[in-house]
């Protein structure tokens, strides 16, 4: 694809290989080499209230929410351009959506595309509540809320500036129908069982150089295994703020089926059953139509 912008949003509803994922790229594109955990945030994060103060020059502590939001597509634009030319990958887990004048959030101007990473809202719901430290019940409300928000004024996870989710099945819809910015669905699941054909389609999608070495060294460098080392011995600072769950718990497809009880499993279908046949995820099993399940 044409290279417009410098920006590639990796994009996903919380807990669905986001992370991962940009720790591939990001491996990627310095040639396979391994990648520390703890320097993706800033490298590859999601819009902070630093970023507002430093970039946009405001104290964001002193705006209303309403300003904050008004200024969020000129904050994307000054990160596209804020360190020289070249790929910058940015973390999303909002919505895609515009302020109350009609701008875009996320300025198709400064995109060069847009990854959007979908997992089975089942795992979604075990992954989130052991992340947050909340029940399963909880996050399976969370999943159906057309309201819901990350890092919002009540919230404990307040170094990040607000972002809308809504409800699962409408954030999927809100990027893979928006029209501005070219966007590559990958499968959770996918990811798991070819991880290298997935970084190469994904790589192509954003006009990542890259040669047969490089994929399998940056795959090898970001073992789900290899990762969970690195949270060991050293932490992660995106690990949610009070949290003792590790960040890189299993890497698992269907785990769901242990953990979720028959009528949580069962509400989830009826919240979200028919973007999940659009995505393949079908009957009981969690299969994807390209994968035949993990």
């Amino acid at each position: 694809m044409a290279e417009a912008g410098t920006i590639g949003w990796i994009v996903s509803y919380p807990k669905s290989g986001n992370t991962w994922l940009r720790l591939m790229l990001l491996s990627l594109m310095r040639g396979g080499l391994a990648v520390d955990i703890n320097r993706a945030g800033t490298e590859a994060g999601l819009a902070s209230h630093f970023e507002l103060d430093e970039l946009l020059v405001v104290e964001s502590g002193e705006l209303f929410r309403a300003e904050q939001i008004a200024v969020q597509p000129a904050l994307n634009k000054a990160i596209a351009t804020e360190t020289g030319a070249g790929l910058k990958l940015r973390k999303v887990h909002d919505c895609y959506w515009r302020t109350p004048s009609g701008e875009a959030v996320f300025p198709a101007s400064v995109s060069r595309g847009a990854v959007y990473i979908v997992r089975d809202p089942r795992d979604v719901a075990v992954s989130f509540a052991h992340h947050r430290g909340t029940s399963i019940e909880n996050i399976i409300a969370t999943l159906a809320d057309p309201a819901a928000t990350l890092s919002a004024a009540d919230d404990r996870y307040r170094r990040q500036l607000a972002q809308p989710l809504g409800d699962w099945s409408s954030h999927i819809r809100s990027w893979l129908d928006q029209p501005d910015i070219p966007v590559r669905l990958v499968h959770y699941e996918d990811l798991l069982t070819d991880p290298e054909r997935e970084l190469r389609a994904v790589a192509d999608h954003l006009g990542i150089p890259h040669d047969p070495r490089s994929l399998k060294a940056a795959v090898a460098a970001t073992r789900f295994d290899a990762l969970q080392a690195q949270e060991q011995a050293h932490g992660f600072t995106e690990r949610q703020v009070g949290s003792t769950a590790p960040f890189f718990r299993q890497g698992v497809a269907g785990g769901w089926r242990r953990d979720l009880t028959e009528a949580q499993a069962a509400r989830i279908l009826a919240d979200h059953g028919a973007q999940m046949r659009n995505l393949g995820y079908t009957g009981d099993t969690g299969d994807t139509g390209d994968t035949g399940g993990a």
